[in-house]
């Protein structure tokens, strides 16, 4: 029995030195095995604006084929054979721009712009501003058709406080990696859109919003990515100010990178001409090493889409019908927009002469406005269709009449070159403004001319009392206080005349678009 109890003392001291051992070998092993590592490629969309059909753009002088589903569901197929743990996400703006986002499809005008996106297989999308461009309920039903979650962390229903949607982020748990995403909106989002459309909604501060939900993501993902509808200097913005976050994607067009406090920030160019792509090699919740480019959707080679992708661009096409492709007048040369015009010597635009003379020729007005902002398609050389007008003016605007004195012309004008962001064309008048630089607000505008009338001289109003019929879009007209007049518009009425209609009428009557700038709007380059 003594030699039994001893042999078993020595087995269990033999066990302990045999698991001691084993524990030390363990320890000493894991210092030298690397670290838990993973790749994702997350890629993402912005501003698709309805474009699902190939388009031609200007590059290098020549003409070049870009975008459309097909050409981004063969870059999609191609990244995924060769990238493992591929997210997909859309920032916002599939909506309007073309007569896609029009129809009514599974009961929501401009639906089938969620059903391209469930058909690429997207991984995750969140609102942008123009997905309220038909209204709360439509662009809730837009999330509706989503196979995939809507995330929105920033809006909410004034009524109740609550959030649009229940959804401020989403954790992905990819291999060993969980990734969380969370989305906000832009500030300037209620002034973004038609009051009428987004009433009932408000929009809180994007770093304190962030901030709050930092605690929860941190919990439960490695890693942290933004996703802002708004522009690059915002994502900045958050990368400076919100501790914790590891990717900031931004739904600006300006295609910028920038490692900003040890935050990746990128944006991409938008209208389905690029992909935005980064790669990310991970260790311990830490990027290690990463790849970040954009994808140019060239559309001229042959592409490989799948065949799900085909037959819905094959249906909506045949959808929309021939009647857009409709003949109705002649460019003489490339009419390209401005993209949100900044202060620069440019701000006058062809497209914008145009339209602001059309509204004028449609309704009589001495004076015609049109933010630059709303111009949103080029017009080149050659037969221009219905599909082309539409496309340059697709927010269904009508035209609305009022009435402003000599003083509030300068006045609206003053606050154009203050804002320098989506600056107003102008038909039946011409003026001239310093810069920033040179001269303060209220003293810029140097000189303005009403069909060879003078009003302002030196910066002196001549006319201060004198009255005159202006023409705007209802857009401008129902942010006039907020955004573009600093006044409500006097005596407005709505004429009911539709924009882009009365754009075909005039081509229709005229036939030729042959327009130069004509010193409409001149910034004053030399001191006073």
């Amino acid at each position: 029995m003594k030699n039994q109890l001893s042999g078993f003392k020595t087995k269990k001291t033999v066990s302990k030195i045999t698991a001691g051992f084993f524990l030390f070998l363990v320890i000493l092993v894991s210092f030298n095995l690397p670290l838990m590592s993973e790749t994702i490629t997350i890629i993402h969309t912005n501003d698709t604006h309805g474009r699902f059909l190939a388009y031609t753009i200007k590059q290098d002088g020549k003409d070049k084929l870009i975008g459309g589903m097909e050409a981004v569901s063969h870059y999609l197929n191609e990244i995924r054979k060769s990238d493992k743990n591929v997210l997909v996400i859309d920032k916002g703006d599939v909506m309007t721009g073309t007569f896609a986002t029009t129809i009514t499809y599974e009961g929501v005008i401009g639906g089938v712009m969620m059903e391209f996106l469930n058909r690429l297989d997207y991984d995750l999308w969140n609102f942008g501003n123009h997905e309220f461009d038909k209204g709360i309920e439509n662009a809730l039903g837009l999330a509706a058709l989503a196979e995939f979650p809507t995330i929105q962390a920033n809006i909410i229903n004034t009524k109740d406080n609550e959030l649009l949607v229940n959804k401020p982020f989403h954790i992905f748990e990819i291999d060993n990696l969980k990734v969380g995403v969370i989305a906000v909106m832009e500030e300037n989002f209620l002034v973004e859109v038609h009051k009428d459309r987004v009433e009932g909604l408000d929009v809180l501060p994007i770093v304190p919003t962030l901030i709050s939900y930092m605690p929860d993501l941190e919990r439960a993902a490695d890693l942290v990515v933004v996703i802002v509808h708004s522009g690059f200097k915002d994502g900045l913005r958050i990368a400076q100010e919100v501790p914790g976050i590891d990717v900031v994607l931004c739904a600006s067009e300006d295609r910028r990178f920038q490692e900003e406090n040890g935050v990746l920030v990128q944006s991409t160019v938008g209208h389905q001409q690029t992909l935005g792509y980064l790669k990310l090699d991970i260790e311990e919740g830490k990027i290690v090493n990463y790849e970040q480019k954009l994808i140019w959707l060239w559309a001229d080679i042959e592409l490989s889409p799948s065949p799900q992708i085909s037959s819905l661009v094959d249906e909506i096409e045949k959808t929309i019908g021939e009647e857009c492709k409709k003949v109705v007048g002649v460019a003489k040369t490339d009419y390209m927009k401005l993209d949100y015009p900044k202060e620069t010597l440019n701000v006058e635009n062809e497209l914008g002469n145009w339209i602001t003379d059309v509204m004028r020729w449609k309704t009589n007005a001495q004076i015609g406005f049109h933010n630059s902002g709303a111009i949103r398609s080029n017009i080149l050389a050659g037969s221009i269709c219905i599909q082309d007008v539409f496309e340059v003016s697709p927010f269904n605007n009508t035209l609305v009449l009022f009435e402003i004195s000599g003083k509030q012309l300068k006045d609206i004008l003053e606050l154009d070159v203050e804002r320098i962001r989506d600056r107003l064309q102008v038909s039946g008048l011409t003026y001239k403004y310093y810069s920033h630089e040179k001269k303060g607000l209220g003293e810029r505008v140097d000189f303005i001319e009403v069909n060879g009338e003078v009003v302002v001289k030196d910066g002196k109003i001549l006319l201060p009392g004198k009255k005159y019929t202006a023409v705007s879009n209802d857009y401008v007209v129902g942010h006039a206080e907020d955004k573009y007049f600093g006044f409500p518009a006097p005596n407005s009425k709505d004429t009911m005349f539709p924009l882009d209609q009365t754009l075909v009428e005039w081509l229709q009557e005229y036939k030729i678009l042959n327009y130069k700038n004509e010193a409409r709007i001149v910034r004053i380059i030399d001191s006073p």
